[in-house]
């Protein structure tokens, strides 16, 4: 009877530590979402190192990072000066090397996944992508850094089996984001710099013709 008690008081601090925590974490998200919906544009530089699981191999590159309203964003690579990515509205446009892509999100699901990720994560709205896309998601603190952890729960075309977003503990702006790839391939992005509600030239989020 006496075991028995014990158990149930355990299991119930457990339950009541666990519900507490989750309270918690749901505070330092939101606050993260209160603090980037007060900024109108973000401009700053990036660092991408994209490492390939089955050899080790670590490629480089590095730009600057534009940011207005919720549906724009722009990577003007400086190394390779070729390379580019423009999300303005529903339009994802990339250019890799040689290669060109023109999505439009609203017919290309995957491509609307990766857009959305990319704004959720930059935009400080973790918990929403979470929440879409029925990721579990975790929160953990250091020195610098709030570190909010999303896993994937299943397997989908173009998605991340995990990504790491360290919010910088003061501002709460995004200064690392880490994607790792269901193969393995992970791309690393670290930004600095942030120059915040400066006006951006709408120049940088169009989308070229050819």
């Amino acid at each position: 009877m006496n075991y028995t008690f014990k158990t149930i008081t355990l299991t119930f601090a457990l339950m009541l530590c666990t519900l507490m925590r989750a309270q918690d974490n749901q505070t330092i998200l939101a606050q993260i979402e209160k603090a980037n919906a007060a900024i109108t544009s973000i401009e700053g530089k990036f660092a991408q190192t994209k490492t390939i699981a089955a050899n080790g191999k670590e490629i480089k590159s590095d730009g600057t990072i534009y940011l207005s309203e919720s549906d724009k964003m722009a990577m003007h690579y400086n190394a390779p000066s070729t390379d580019l990515l423009i999300i303005n509205g529903e339009r994802f446009y990339m250019i890799r090397g040689k290669k060109k892509n023109n999505f439009n999100t609203e017919k290309n699901k995957a491509m609307r996944n990766l857009r959305n990720t990319l704004l959720y994560c930059v935009h400080g709205k973790p918990a929403q992508l979470a929440e879409e896309n029925n990721a579990d998601i975790s929160v953990s603190n250091d020195k610098e850094s709030t570190i909010v952890t999303l896993t994937s729960q299943k397997k989908t075309p173009r998605g991340y089996e995990r990504i790491a977003l360290n919010y910088d503990a003061k501002t709460h702006l995004l200064t690392r984001m880490e994607m790792v790839e269901w193969g393995g391939n992970s791309t690393v992005y670290e930004m600095n710099g942030l120059k915040l509600n400066a006006d951006i030239d709408a120049s940088v989020y169009v989308i070229p013709e050819k």
